[in-house]
């Protein structure tokens, strides 16, 4: 019996009394539950597809959509095939999601800071916003700013500044860059990108300067100063070495009878709308995010930043915000995959996203398959944020 025992123990415990092999054997058996479960929930699902003969498959992807796409980032035409229409629709909805947690991420932090402000009405002004945005349905909101949209001049009264930006219930049209030669615009884009690496190195050199001597060195400042040179520089150089700028600006020109606009860079009314909707409302959660990260940090931190003649500005910025990164960044991630999935209501406003398009689709293709492959879309994106959010919190972690 001894021996048994003695057989069946770990480091001189045993095994069932053991905490790692307790904990290994209960990861193992979990896995294997959950690996069962799903194949056996796949089966199903796919014996009843075949059982009641419901369309499926992907052979469709190869062929024509031939139904047109409203706005697409992508060159689209309504020849290309079921699986470039949904790449363009992925790209929309990726473009939509990558700006608008941007965006949001920037009004939030400015307005968490402001609800914290010792300036009564900057906090009740903050706090008004908070609570307006945060407990108003997103869909409502999204309506409210469809209509306000709509109730904008037709195209041939456009609001115009100076012939250059054109804003009716269609579209805003602004200026925009348009490469004068390919070769030109990508050395300049890559020259720009390498001034941005050289930014972010100054700015942390800079960042060390000041924690060393106390002084202040400005590090944003230089970091946006050393990418704008780089920048001019390399235009310049660019344009005398070819005769030709980089990019020129291409100005919007409204064109009878319906409007379409060469030119410029066009925004439909659909697109804007969404935008707004969701970055207002996304700020409203990210703020109350930020807000409590910062009240997270102690307040002898604060006192003590003070104490050393910090500005408030300089204290929020090197002492209270990075001690809250750590309470923000894992919410934060949230409010990230709540903007991507919730920027899924664009069909109730006419936007042509990825579930907007995956719904016409539906009509001449397989549901089933289609929104399985929106499904992973998704889940694409939503794991992409939490893998970006989760080395950023690890990396700062402390």
């Amino acid at each position: 019996m001894e021996a048994l025992i003695r057989a069946l123990s770990y480091k001189g415990i045993p095994l069932w009394r053991h905490v790692q092999v307790v904990q290994w054997t209960t990861q193992i058996v979990s896995g294997v539950l959950v690996v069962v479960l799903v194949v056996w929930f796949f089966a199903n699902i796919g014996n009843a597809i075949q059982d009641r003969e419901i369309p499926s498959g992907f052979g469709f992807l190869d062929r024509e959509y031939q139904t047109p796409i409203g706005h697409s980032f992508l060159s689209y035409d309504s020849s290309d095939s079921f699986l470039y229409a949904f790449v363009v629709a992925f790209v929309n909805t990726l473009l939509v999601s990558v700006v608008g947690v941007i965006l949001a991420t920037a009004l939030g932090i400015a307005v968490g800071v402001a609800r914290i402000s010792g300036n009564w009405l900057v906090s009740k002004i903050a706090l008004a916003y908070i609570e307006f945005f945060r407990n108003v349905p997103l869909l409502v909101q999204l309506f409210f700013w469809f209509y306000i949209v709509v109730e904008l001049p037709v195209w041939q009264d456009s609001y115009s500044v100076a012939d250059l930006v054109f804003l009716n219930n269609r579209y805003l049209a602004i200026p925009f860059l348009s490469p004068s030669g390919l070769v030109g615009a990508l050395v300049w884009v890559l020259v720009s990108v390498g001034g941005i690496g050289a930014a972010i190195f100054a700015y942390r050199r800079l960042i060390d300067r000041e924690v060393r001597t106390g002084s202040a060195a400005y590090p944003i400042l230089s970091g946006f100063a050393i990418t704008f040179l780089v920048g001019a520089l390399a235009w310049g150089v660019l344009s005398v070495a070819t005769g030709d700028a980089p990019f020129s600006i291409t100005v919007p020109n409204p064109q009878e009878p319906f409007g379409r606009v060469e030119g410029g860079f066009v925004l439909p009314g659909a697109l804007i709308t969404l935008m707004v909707g969701l970055v207002m409302y996304t700020a409203a959660f990210i703020a109350e995010i930020v807000r409590a990260g910062l009240q997270s940090v102690s307040r002898g931190q604060r006192e003590s930043a003070r104490a050393l003649g910090l500005s408030g500005m300089t204290a929020l910025r090197h002492v209270t915000f990075p001690q809250a990164l750590r309470v923000i960044v894992p919410p934060l991630i949230s409010q990230y995959l709540n903007l991507t999935k919730n920027s899924s209501l664009a069909g109730a406003i006419g936007y042509s996203d990825l579930t907007n398009v995956a719904k016409t689709m539906t009509q001449t293709a397989p549901a089933v398959s289609i929104f399985l492959m929106v499904m992973i879309a998704y889940l694409v994106l939503s794991l992409t944020y939490s893998l970006i959010g989760n080395l950023y919190n690890r990396h700062i972690r402390f």
